[in-house]
């Protein structure tokens, strides 16, 4: 029986199953946090003397700049694109619901490589019309199934890339390739594209792939996830149509002139990066020694399959047990792993032990 609370609510949302994010432990809980692909290392030292500058000059006192002005003129200079070309966005989890908004209806179909950001399939169903939701599984060796893909018709196709959860890049020649001949929007989710090699990235295929939009954010190697930055890059028409959604004002000012810092200091940028890396790499060494499956990462996770004696939930829980998380996924092909976010040397390091203490057992 209808609710006197929810009856002046809309029906579909009964039937709308909410994103469920990585465990959040309370403030000030000392645990080893592995779970949500957080940078282990602080932003840039200069974003102290940024917000020094905001607070001195009263500035949180009036409204930023409603479209990111010098924001995007930094990452437009960045990439050498336009910054009409940019959308500056409250995390790229809203430039994910704007370009869906702007390009799925009634009867829509969206396409997905599967498994993937588990965001997208929420997304859809927040629309509360009827969208035809195709899932492609990967293949064996967890790539994406092309040839599957492009038998399949769709409105719009998004993937992570590198892929989510898997941590895999796909070549570029056969992502570019697919996006010439995909007859809608092609969204590239680069949320890790920093943590792989240089020229990853397809924001350099835009002027000639009308139809690719790319999604970035300053959550992952900019170590800002607690700010909530991120940006599309697209064909400027497409850019200015998606920016009719967006609130007045949906970025505020300290998000965006620590955002403008962080991206300009490109020097702490590649040290962070690197940092990383060299971790992903010696976490991914340790482990696989230890019976581990892992597939190549260039993101700043690791996607683990355990040895067979050792189910992937049963570590998940033991290691929590421990105050150690970790990212495990209760179904589909992502039930046979764990996910492991890169953490500091020290962190890295009593995970190992954990796990070699599990391996005992």
């Amino acid at each position: 029986m209808e609710s006197q609370k929810t009856k002046y609510l809309r029906s579909e949302l009964e039937g709308i199953v909410p994103y469920t994010p990585g465990e959040q432990p309370n403030l000030g809980k000392k645990v080893v946090k592995l779970n949500t692909n957080e940078n282990p290392y602080p932003p840039s030292p200069k974003i102290a003397e940024t917000i020094e500058q905001i607070l001195t000059e009263g500035l949180l006192r009036k409204y930023p700049n409603y479209n990111g002005k010098y924001l995007r003129e930094s990452i437009a200079r960045k990439f050498d694109v336009h910054p009409d070309q940019i959308l500056v966005t409250n995390g790229s989890d809203e430039a994910l619901r704007l370009l869906f908004q702007a390009v799925l209806g009634p009867g829509s179909t969206m396409l997905v490589p599967d498994p993937t950001y588990s965001l997208y399939p929420v997304l859809c169903e927040s629309l509360m019309c009827d969208i035809n939701f195709l899932r492609v599984p990967l293949l064996s060796n967890l790539k994406f199934d092309f040839q599957a893909l492009r038998q399949s018709k769709a409105d719009l196709f998004a993937f992570a890339h590198p892929n989510a959860p898997t941590g895999i890049l796909e070549e570029k020649k056969d992502l570019t390739s697919f996006v010439q001949n995909f007859p809608g929007i092609v969204l590239s989710d680069e949320a890790y594209i920093d943590f792989a090699p240089a020229k990853a990235s397809l924001i350099d295929q835009i002027q000639s792939l009308p139809n690719l939009v790319v999604s970035r954010t300053f959550s992952k190697s900019y170590s800002l996830a607690g700010l909530r930055v991120g940006y599309l890059v697209g064909e400027k028409n497409i850019i200015q149509q998606i920016s009719k959604l967006k609130d007045s004002y949906n970025v505020g000012l300290l998000e965006q002139q620590i955002a403008l810092t962080a991206l300009e200091d490109e020097e702490y940028f590649q040290k962070n990066i690197n940092l990383v890396i060299s971790e992903r790499e010696r976490l991914t060494k340790v482990l696989r020694e230890l019976g581990f499956y892992i597939p190549d990462s260039h993101t700043n996770f690791i996607f683990c399959k355990p040895p067979t004696n050792f189910g992937p939930e049963f570590i998940y829980q033991t290691l929590k047990a421990k105050d150690i998380l970790v990212r495990y996924f209760s179904t589909g092909l992502a039930k046979d792993y764990i996910r492991i976010s890169i953490g500091s040397e020290r962190e890295n390091e009593e995970l190992i032990s954990e796990i070699k203490n599990i391996m005992k057992k």
